[in-house]
């Protein structure tokens, strides 16, 4: 089953999307969260940035559904979002797209905490890992956050 995970990490650390898109990547490898072998025991066995999730971000913000794809094109251009609208997206793009990685804001934060609270988030920076409801606001705004598609 492919599943939504969030990776939190300090924007000091990245200047870029794809600076923290890769970051994230190395740190779930050498964090082991998909092992090899017979007895693996990392959270999946597969991951790609974005993937089946990606652009989460902005039609989260957007309050769009890219399941209902009457309209969504056109509110995707108004909004000024300069990436493909998901669904024509490849979900094999390993290092993901552009708002596969965003800074952390008070808007998103609301948005995602209200449609997503029970996915899993990794903080990074702080070896810490919860439902994205059970962190407070003040410990991520202004940080990285990185959608993961990973199977499970």
């Amino acid at each position: 089953m492919h599943c939504l995970y969030f990776v939190i990490l300090t924007k000091e650390e990245d200047s870029t999307s794809l600076d923290a898109r890769k970051d994230a990547q190395s740190t779930l490898i050498q964090e082991n969260f998909c092992q090899e072998g017979f007895f693996g025991g990392g959270k999946g066995d597969w991951f790609v940035i974005g993937g089946r999730w990606s652009g989460v971000f902005s039609w989260t913000l957007l309050g769009l559904n890219p399941m209902k794809k009457k309209g969504f094109k056109k509110s995707w251009k108004k909004a000024g979002i300069k990436t493909p609208i998901p669904y024509i997206r490849s979900v094999h793009e390993y290092d993901g797209y552009e708002d596969d990685a965003m800074i952390l804001d008070k808007k998103l934060w609301e948005a995602l905490v209200k449609k997503y609270p029970d996915v899993e988030l990794y903080d990074a920076d702080n070896y810490d890992e919860r439902f994205l409801r059970d962190f407070e606001e003040k410990e991520l705004l202004g940080r990285w956050i990185i959608a993961i598609d990973y199977h499970g």
